[in-house]
């Protein structure tokens, strides 16, 4: 097999998984994988277009790739031609798909499919353009696709605000120079030789940043349930044989099920019963941080003196066994506080100006 249907392959690869990763993050009201399928291929596919007419029109006040292959290049034209381009990429994909637009994360969602779109064409054509592509597709894989995606959310956030918020179209211009200005440091650090570290550190800055968004849009969405209502009104169906892994009692215990999790309520002691997996997605779910919860897990000690495993202070694990325990109130105003806090940070660690940030986010 040569290379270049080789590269296709790779570069399909790539997006799948990449795609299936960035719908991992929209927790509440998950879009078809399908219609992000269908933004990858027709945004990526407009946004490539859109892009080789505009360095095509360029090179008609002698613009070429030589000249523009550097520092101030990559600042005035590679940025801000690319960044239009997905821009535009975005808006054939709105006016196609735009029930789907029905939550802030979705602009997001939507404009990382696009951008990955059109990093994966711009992938293909790198690889097959000449001698040690197979490299180069390596490379443009893990740091370029990345790149190309963090870039970009921002304006699929704006987008969304300018769309079903009525914000000014200035939201989205503020918006497509920021990621313009991000895109454009970037080139200018890929073309200068011997900032290859730097690179990946400022990479990594802008992939946490764009984390950090998605994270506040997730907090905010209006699909996200309150984590005590869900807790309630029992199913009307009962666990037997359950033990509670903080009082030991094995009466019959009410079930509360849910789209998110399932737990049993202890009568004799308050608690509820969930299984790790369920307490972990509570978390994932209700406060998303988007954290492996070993990370959190640290030991306590009861009043009892027993010593148990504790998640934020407010659901326990004893040293066996798969069952945690919890008050329903403790996680609730833990989850809040771990809320409030996110939005906070991200409010205080922003690369955007505290002016923009109001403009944006209020």
């Amino acid at each position: 097999m040569t290379f270049i249907y080789l590269s296709i392959w790779i570069s399909a690869l790539i997006g799948v998984i990449l795609i299936a990763w960035i719908r991992s993050f929209d927790i509440y009201e998950k879009e078809a994988f399908i219609a992000m399928l269908w933004a990858f291929i027709a945004g990526g596919i407009t946004s490539v277009m859109i892009a080789l007419g505009a360095y095509e029109f360029l090179r008609a006040f002698g613009l070429n790739d030589e000249v523009i292959s550097n520092a101030l290049g990559s600042l005035l034209v590679i940025g801000p031609v690319e960044e239009f381009a997905k821009l535009i990429g975005l808006v054939v994909v709105y006016s196609l798909i735009r029930k789907q637009f029905n939550e802030l994360t979705d602009g997001i969602i939507y404009m990382s499919c696009v951008a990955l779109g059109f990093s994966i064409i711009e992938n293909y054509f790198y690889a097959n353009a000449g001698e040690n592509s197979q490299y180069l597709l390596v490379y443009r894989a893990f740091i370029s696709t990345p790149a190309h995606i963090s870039f970009s959310v921002i304006i699929g956030y704006a987008w969304y605000r300018y769309k079903k918020e009525n914000k000014p179209f200035s939201t989205v211009i503020v918006a497509l120079l920021i990621a313009s200005l991000l895109h454009g440091i970037f080139d200018a650090l890929a073309f200068t030789p011997g900032y290859n570290l730097l690179l990946l550190l400022y990479l990594w800055f802008i992939i946490m940043q764009s984390l950090r968004l998605v994270q506040y849009t997730n907090v905010i969405s209006p699909f996200r349930p309150r984590f005590e209502a869900l807790l309630e009104t029992p199913s009307g169906e009962t666990a037997h044989g359950v033990e509670c892994p903080n009082c030991g009692s094995s009466a019959p215990k009410e079930l509360f099920i849910n789209s998110y999790f399932t737990s049993c309520r202890c009568d004799s002691c308050g608690n509820h019963i969930a299984s790790r997996n369920d307490i972990r997605r509570i978390f994932r779910i209700f406060a998303p941080e988007y954290k492996r919860l070993l990370r959190k897990l640290v030991p306590v000690r009861f009043s009892d003196g027993r010593i148990v495993m504790s998640v934020y202070g407010s659901a326990f694990f004893n040293s066996s066994g798969n069952a945690g325990f919890f008050r329903v109130s403790d996680v609730a105003r833990k989850l809040q506080a771990i809320n409030d806090d996110l939005l906070d940070r991200f409010r205080k660690r922003s690369f955007i100006s505290a002016n923009l940030l109001k403009q944006f986010f209020e």
